[in-house]
């Protein structure tokens, strides 16, 4: 019999630099460590005892999606009390999770989804009035962030909140990448100073996000219950019970926060990489005013191949959900590996995004690599995943990929954007990999261009 040891001898390691262990270097510069892996032709790759980062893409679908009860995210009992959101889908697993992602599912379909594009670019239009008149400040990812704030509310509310609820789930936002980026770097625990500002932000959306959603089922009490709704959320009002209002509050606040965070973040990179390559916003924004002037009637954004190659580029290079993590529930097999119970996985889009295996020039921006459609036919699984994989790969993949094309077009067909000299834009890895420095100038286009035509 082969013991767990002399199978872990197999395993390749990122050699440790000086004293110092690779948890420490991960802890320092996670993304430094995560690049060291692209370098290794290993389909598993050791960081320190019991820690070990996943590459392969046959062994990640084994992970996420054909042996998802072995390799499961760690959420013992006594630690719910802890997550932000406990009741969300986010937070669940087992029957729980199976039962609310059957309710949440019919609301993120592509059909339900594509409905409510006019209303994002109504928002969004409302918002580059406003940058019109007071450009956005030094940072556009907070613009982006607002912006996608209000398109979330509509999307599940069917209306929009207030400044009030705008800043608390801003503030909440904020202190949890913080706090996630510090628990990287420095875990803390009972030492932790930011769970406390922390705990007062999550209470004061709770309380927002409650009273909203009471509002919107007495809307929905005066509309005819006869008409199908496509929304979970708006399905589920019919329910009523106490338990049903805490999991529609936490679901919301998860859902809001989500929106937040990854679409303003890869909104944020796709527009700072575009600046940054002339060449390729000249076509995207070509391609955009052509289709606005080839005729009478909505435009589809399916008629924006490159448009949407920049976006999927740029979430290539720059996942926003750059990582995620498994725990081994007991002594198993993966591949050709023997891992003990108790140990942790990393599985990073980072990684594989960027790793010549799968990708030409894989640190470059190279948007015209997806136009053909022969990348995404030959690419494994796994290669390429921003929005993760297996059975809890991301609900809101269709909204996110429909939703930021169609503000990437209200923007570009408003405003010519170029780069702030001596702007240098870095990374932040915490929850979301957030870019921090994105300065740009905005100047108003001709309205000749072809602006007063609608999309969908």
């Amino acid at each position: 019999m082969i013991s767990v040891e002399n199978y872990q001898q197999k395993i390749p390691n990122i050699r440790q630099r000086c004293l110092f262990n690779n948890s420490f270097r991960f802890r320092k510069d996670p993304l430094s460590l995560l690049s060291s892996c692209c370098q290794i032709n290993s389909p598993l790759i050791g960081i320190d005892k019991g820690f070990y980062v996943v590459t392969a893409p046959e062994l990640i679908e084994l992970v996420l999606h054909d042996k998802h009860q072995v390799f499961r995210k760690s959420l013992p009992d006594d630690d719910r009390g802890m997550v932000n959101f406990a009741s969300s889908i986010m937070n669940s697993s087992g029957d729980d999770w199976r039962h609310k992602r059957k309710v949440l599912q019919p609301g993120f379909n592509l059909d339900a989804v594509a409905k409510g594009v006019d209303a994002t670019i109504e928002i969004t239009q409302g918002h580059l009035d406003q940058w019109q008149v007071e450009p956005p400040s030094s940072d556009i990812r907070k613009s982006l962030q607002r912006l996608c704030f209000d398109i979330g509310c509509q999307f599940f509310l069917k209306t929009t909140l207030g400044e009030k609820e705008q800043s608390a789930f801003v503030i909440l936002s904020d202190l949890i990448i913080a706090k996630t980026r510090d628990g990287i770097r420095f875990p803390l625990g009972p030492f932790d100073r930011t769970e406390a500002r922390l705990a007062s932000a999550r209470d004061a959306a709770k309380e927002l996000a409650g009273a909203a959603l009471a509002r919107a089922r007495q809307q929905r009490e005066g509309r005819d219950k006869s008409v199908a709704s496509h929304d979970g959320f708006e399905r589920s009002f019919d329910e009523g019970s106490d338990e049903d209002d805490n999991w529609l509050r936490d679901e919301f606040c998860t859902m809001i926060l989500s929106g937040l965070e990854p679409m303003s973040a890869g909104l944020a990179w796709t527009l700072h990489l575009l600046t940054a390559h002339p060449d390729v916003l000249q076509r995207v924004t070509a391609e955009i005013d052509a289709l606005a002037m080839s005729g009478d009637g909505p435009i589809s954004l399916d008629g924006l191949p490159e448009t949407r190659a920049a976006l999927k580029e740029a979430l290539r290079l720059f996942p926003p959900a750059w990582l995620t993590g498994r725990t081994v529930f007991e002594d198993t097999v993966l591949g050709d590996f023997l891992l003990p119970k108790g140990s942790a996985l990393m599985i990073s889009p980072w990684v594989n995004h960027r790793s010549g295996r799968y990708f030409d020039l894989p640190e470059h921006y190279r948007p015209d690599r997806w136009l053909d459609g022969t990348l995404e036919k030959r690419l494994p699984r796994y290669a390429f995943f921003p929005f993760g994989g297996g059975s809890r790969r991301c609900i809101g993949e269709h909204f996110s990929m429909i939703h930021m094309t169609a503000i990437l077009v209200c923007i570009l067909r408003r405003f010519t954007l170029k780069r702030m000299p001596h702007t240098k834009v870095r990374p932040y890895p915490a929850l979301v990999l957030r870019p921090l420095g994105v300065t740009l100038t905005l100047t108003p286009r001709a309205p000749e261009a072809g602006l007063d035509r609608n999309f969908i």
